[in-house]
């Protein structure tokens, strides 16, 4: 999920929108000249298009309510008219300016005080607490934690926008908080998810994705983990379907030797055979990416139930599963690698245009555990799902792979393989020769630790 608030509250286009829906008139049509029941002239102002400087108030204030934070005072400042009609959004700019000001827990004490008592419109909250959050670091050590859980608490009473504040405190702020907080700060932020309403958006899968700030391995982590896990029936499909991948994930946190997990990851493929085949694809995908955690006497067989069931699903959600099912493949025993490949060659063809470039990621992924012969197919299968995609579309999947570390993980050896198919397919292709001269500029770049 990637949420960015500072463009939701900065609409540029809504902002038009909502200037180009004032009235004007129609230019095939124009209005009939009305005559006086004196005979005197029409008035000339009936036929002028109308302007900006026509608009009612409560128009203008609907406009400002588009435009950003920021620019409210300038906008304001446009005419007299402009400017009392502002008067609500001007507040809530005072107090934006204060937000980003604010040095203690004391300040953010009184200024949320003082807009619970003077915003009635709960939306008028979302830009000043925002702000707040951005400013969380600057305030005394001692003080973040108690302030962290006043905003949130803040952001709880806001329709809408408020849960995606409370998304970004979670994966953007809480990690800035020391470790001995993070337990605390995660529990009260579950508190709070447990009290919205079961129709209400909500943070689980936040909540999961912030288990990683935890202490790893701990008694605490593997607490709120099964919690986690234990909610997971009680949630809507939706919630479900983009909780189970996360927690999925998080059981690298496990400590190594931790025979807790496979109990939990059956109660995780359970809910996840159960998830409707229009959802189902990033569950069974990042299941069989997992199926380390079992024993190994029972992955083969878990990877090829997860294997059938994403090879049945709905095109749209194959491709999804296929991003992450091949990892799991490359978990097995050597001598089932060529089989299990060979088995996706005709669901590679159902791929749809959109999700290539992320299946060719999937593949070639955990490429360095294979062979040299089974090395070279899987590029050349990979870059296949580019073809006629140029230069863009196979640095992005190159970029991809560098920041997960998969290039890197290559040796020499499997790495020049590796480099010989991206040659071929650049000559397969057709690249201009600049395009050429400029991929292969980029390998020291491609085989290098992301900072």
């Amino acid at each position: 999920m990637d949420f960015d608030l500072n463009a939701a509250l900065n609409d540029y286009q809504a902002y038009m929108r909502a200037l180009e829906s004032c009235p004007q008139a129609a230019a095939s049509a124009p209005p009939p000249t009305l005559k006086p029941a004196s005979g005197g002239l029409a008035n000339p102002l009936a036929s002028r298009p109308t302007t900006y400087h026509d608009l009612p108030p409560e128009l203008i204030q609907q406009i400002g309510d588009y435009v950003p934070v920021q620019d409210v005072g300038s906008f304001s400042a446009v005419d007299r008219r402009t400017y009392h009609a502002m008067h609500s959004r001007r507040l809530v700019y005072r107090y934006w300016q204060q937000a980003n000001q604010v040095v203690s827990l004391a300040s953010v004490n009184q200024l949320l005080n003082e807009m619970e008592g003077t915003l009635a419109d709960p939306a008028q909250h979302v830009e000043p607490i925002e702000a707040l959050r951005q400013r969380l670091e600057a305030l005394p050590y001692r003080e973040q934690g108690e302030a962290f859980k006043r905003m949130y608490a803040a952001a709880q009473r806001i329709p809408k926008d408020g849960v995606q504040i409370q998304k970004a405190m979670l994966l953007h702020t809480l990690p800035d908080f020391h470790w001995s907080h993070r337990d605390e700060l995660f529990d009260f932020a579950y508190a709070m998810a447990q009290r919205r309403a079961p129709e209400e958006e909500n943070v689980w899968t936040e909540l999961a994705d912030s288990l990683g700030f935890l202490l790893f391995g701990s008694a605490e982590f593997v607490e709120r983990y099964q919690a986690l896990v234990a909610r997971l029936a009680s949630l809507r499909v939706s919630e479900q379907a983009e909780l189970i991948p996360v927690l999925c994930l998080r059981m690298i946190h496990f400590g190594g030797n931790d025979d807790r997990r496979p109990e939990l990851y059956a109660v995780l493929l359970g809910q996840a055979l159960q998830l409707p085949l229009s959802v189902q694809g990033a569950s069974v995908g990042m299941l069989a990416s997992f199926i380390w955690v079992l024993p190994q006497a029972e992955q083969l067989a878990q990877y090829t139930q997860l294997r059938d069931v994403a090879l049945s699903l709905p095109d749209e959600q194959l491709g999804v599963a296929l991003r992450y099912l091949p990892e799991g493949l490359t978990d097995l025993p050597r001598e089932h690698h060529a089989h299990e490949f060979q088995l996706l060659v005709p669901a590679l063809l159902r791929v749809l245009p959109a999700q290539r470039a992320q299946v060719a990621v999937g593949l070639l992924t955990c490429t360095y555990k294979l062979d040299d012969a089974l090395i070279k197919w899987v590029w050349q299968q990979g870059l296949s799902l580019l073809n006629g995609a140029g230069e863009a579309a196979l640095c992005d999947v190159l970029s991809r792979l560098r920041a997960q570390g998969s290039i890197r993980n290559l040796d020499d050896r499997q790495w020049n393989i590796a480099r010989g198919e991206i040659t071929h397919f650049m000559e397969a292709n057709q690249f201009s020769e600049p395009a050429r001269v400029r991929i292969q500029d980029s390998v020291p770049w491609f085989r290098s630790v992301p900072r």
